[in-house]
């Protein structure tokens, strides 16, 4: 391997990783992921990641490597889960209009209670939802910690939460994981804090493909 810029952009079948037992498995149920190239390459110093999504709401691979020399080697992989990091805010009878010009900050979707363009199922409730990098490949973590940052740098969200019409406030995350490995969530303290500061529940959901 070429020293470079960096690791070389192989796609993951390429890569000697892919005979691990946890790739094996998967290429062998997912053959299209062998044919997957890096779409993230974080290189420092000399170590490099090299990140391989299928789908933007799918679960990625990153590849860790190192330079020896003239050459760049695989260290490990790991298999991540793919997250969907969203605030909901659950509305009475209040137009979300109202939130969005308190809160200072536009949602990634809302709508009124029984609004017919809502989803069928959430038509009995009004909902405000902004969702945090929603195309980044990184860890769930770091988007709870990207929307924690941009409440606490929300003038109007105390105003928020304790308006009578927000029923409850709270951060919603979608794990979208691989079956053959889930790794877990870990938040630590001065994020624990940080969410019973802002008075905000957290409500995880997994799924496996």
């Amino acid at each position: 391997m070429n020293v470079g810029g960096g690791p070389p952009r192989l796609p993951l079948l390429r890569l000697r990783c892919s005979s691990t037992e946890r790739l094996r498995s998967l290429l062998t149920r997912e053959p299209q992921w062998g044919f997957v190239l890096p779409q993230v390459d974080n290189k420092a110093g000399d170590d490099a990641i090299a990140r391989y999504r299928l789908r933007s709401d799918s679960f990625f691979v990153e590849v860790h490597f190192h330079r020896q020399g003239e050459q760049w080697v695989e260290r490990d992989c790991q298999i991540v889960p793919g997250a969907s990091v969203t605030l909901r805010l659950v509305l009475n009878d209040c137009d979300p209009a109202r939130i969005t010009k308190q809160l200072g900050i536009e949602p990634s979707r809302a709508w009124a209670k029984g609004d017919v363009e809502a989803p069928l199922s959430a038509r009995g409730e009004g909902l405000w939802i902004r969702e945090v990098l929603p195309a980044a490949m990184v860890y769930a973590e770091e988007k709870v910690q990207e929307l924690l940052a941009l409440l606490r740098s929300c003038a109007g969200w105390r105003t928020v939460v304790a308006d009578p019409a927000v029923q409850w406030a709270l951060i919603t995350i979608q794990f979208y994981g691989c079956r053959e490995q889930m790794s877990g969530l870990s938040l630590d303290r001065t994020v624990l804090e940080d969410l019973v500061a802002l008075s905000l529940q957290v409500d995880v959901q997994v799924s496996a493909e």
